[in-house]
């Protein structure tokens, strides 16, 4: 019979899966901003109670993910203008730090596995496979953390990237970031530090863009 302890360590661990299960579907838009998260409905599809649903809502709600709301229960919130400007002053702050690290320590197969990445990407959108695509390109950017090899680094751009990953999965177009994946691999090839920080630069620059595009859309449609 499982002790009290066993059964603890359990109830987190299922928490804790319910909890990333959540935040990939919101992360790769499976579950858009303005969709409504019932417990009981999470629970049924999960395959679980009801208890480690709640307690992964409320999570995903401090995280940000999540907002509640009187009519509607717990929804997936859409950032709003403040919270996207900062997000990018942020991601910039990190990803010259992250350039540096790669340059100085990725090897050849490092390399090889972000070029496979970005080809995998390319087959996925040439066949129409917009979706696999989308989490492609989140996969590659996962990837340079993970080669970056810093606890230091992960736990702290690891958060952040997930935002960013939700973000421009709502605004960009992915044929633009496997190009702009595709440069940072040539950069980070040439060991150049300066030449790899300018393309990461360069990428950023340009959701940002993608992202005030959309906005700009959406608000044109709100006012018509």
């Amino acid at each position: 019979m499982p002790t009290g302890e066993e059964h603890a360590e359990h109830a987190v661990s299922l928490r804790g899966s319910v909890t990333q299960t959540l935040r990939e579907r919101i992360v790769t838009g499976d579950l858009a901003p303005g969709t409504r998260l019932v417990e009981r409905h999470v629970a049924e599809q999960l395959g679980v109670s009801r208890v480690p649903v709640r307690e992964a809502l409320r999570t995903l709600e401090r995280e940000g993910f999540l907002e509640e709301r009187a009519t509607r229960g717990m929804v997936v919130r859409r950032l709003d203008p403040d919270d996207v400007a900062m997000l990018f002053a942020v991601r910039e702050a990190l990803e010259g730090v992250l350039s540096h690290r790669l340059v100085d320590v990725l090897d050849d197969d490092g390399l090889t596995r972000l070029d496979d990445l970005v080809g995998t990407a390319e087959a996925h959108l040439a066949a129409g496979r917009s979706g696999d695509a989308v989490r492609c390109n989140a996969d590659f950017h996962a990837a340079l953390v993970e080669l970056a090899d810093s606890r230091v680094l992960t736990s702290i751009i690891e958060p952040v990237a997930g935002r960013m990953a939700w973000l421009l999965n709502q605004h960009a177009e992915p044929g633009e970031i496997i190009a702009e994946h595709r440069a940072i691999v040539a950069a980070l090839g040439s060991r150049d530090a300066a030449r790899a920080a300018a393309e990461f630069r360069d990428h950023l620059a340009s959701s940002r863009r993608a992202v005030a595009r959309v906005e700009a859309g959406l608000a044109t449609d709100r006012r018509t």
